[in-house]
């Protein structure tokens, strides 16, 4: 039954024959369909990869990245920008076998890496350079440097940082091996503030999987080594974690950011690898299905002779040389 919350209201639910929705404010009606049929094809059991695979890294990577893409309200459009984008990158990545993401298997909804787009907007990419520097898995550390400057002053490192006025910040992401095979997620946010020097010009906060975070600056060098929440793959590198910026800066009541995506090599499990664990059913012939073509018979009469043709011997009944 479709309701309504008042007379002319904007309906909810299904009648016999359509189903009412809402999106954005405006009132969505789809003809009802029932009965329908799941012949899990490859292409179906592809897209449900592809789809399973973004999910999980949008719920493992939410806390930044429901408000992440410049021009895009917090929430579902932020959503739906991280879907989009992503499904072309993953995609490419399918058809090339190029590496730059893990597929997630059939009924899996654990976070595996990717080179994914975690933010959108019109500022400059921030900490270029920035690399994972190090690794301790005893300690479930990660230490990231962030910034190498000339001189080691404040305006270099925040110019590193896309930060030119106080208020604005700088958020670095990092996607790191768990010790259950799956990948994790935080974040550390530095807020350009007046100080006295590089450490005290910044205000340092951290999200997600991150414990806490201790940033240093020696040799002109800004690092920041950060204590995990989970335990580090036993075969945890500085390889196999992968960081990402972020900065942000409030004009005129909206939030600009910078575009920031993971640069990820050598990911796992391969398509290939994911696709084989999902139950694809049969596709059918005239779709273009691959079949074995079998020989015909009247291929195989042509190799020799068969009881029922004709022979070029006289027999007992048939007609002789005089």
């Amino acid at each position: 039954m479709a309701k309504s919350s008042t007379y002319f209201g904007l309906r909810h639910g299904s009648t016999k024959t359509h189903t009412y929705s809402v999106l954005n404010g405006k009132q969505i009606t789809k003809d009802r369909v029932e009965g329908s049929k799941n012949p899990r094809t490859l292409a179906q059991m592809s897209q449900r990869c592809l789809l399973s695979t973004i999910g999980a890294a949008y719920s493992a990577m939410k806390s930044i990245c429901d408000h992440s893409f410049e021009g895009k309200s917090a929430g579902m459009q932020c959503m739906r920008e991280f879907m989009s984008s992503n499904l072309k990158q993953i995609q490419i990545s399918k058809e090339y076998d190029n590496g730059l993401f893990g597929f997630n298997y059939y009924r899996e909804s654990t976070f595996k890496p990717g080179s994914y787009i975690i933010s959108k907007g019109s500022l400059p990419k921030a900490l270029v350079d920035a690399a994972i520097d190090s690794v301790a898995v005893a300690d479930g550390k990660v230490t990231m440097a962030l910034a190498s400057t000339a001189s080691g002053t404040i305006g270099e490192v925040a110019e590193a940082m896309g930060c030119k006025n106080f208020g604005d910040m700088c958020t670095v992401a990092v996607m790191y091996p768990k010790a259950d095979d799956s990948y994790g997620f935080g974040a550390v946010r530095f807020t350009y503030v007046s100080g006295a020097t590089v450490l005290e010009s910044f205000q340092v906060a951290v999200i997600g999987d991150i414990a806490s975070a201790a940033p240093s600056f020696a040799d002109n060098t800004l690092k920041v080594e950060v204590r995990m929440a989970y335990n580090l793959a036993t075969t945890a590198t500085a390889a196999s974690a992968y960081l990402a910026a972020i900065t942000s800066r409030k004009v005129n009541g909206s939030w600009l950011r910078s575009t920031a995506q993971f640069n990820v090599t050598d990911a796992l499990p391969t398509f290939a690898e994911a696709i084989s664990t999902y139950p694809v059913g049969q596709e059918r012939f005239l779709n273009g299905s691959d079949v074995s073509v079998a020989a015909s018979s009247s291929s195989q009469g042509n190799s020799g002779n068969t009881g029922d043709g004709p022979t070029n011997d006289d027999t007992e009944d048939g007609p002789t040389n005089p």
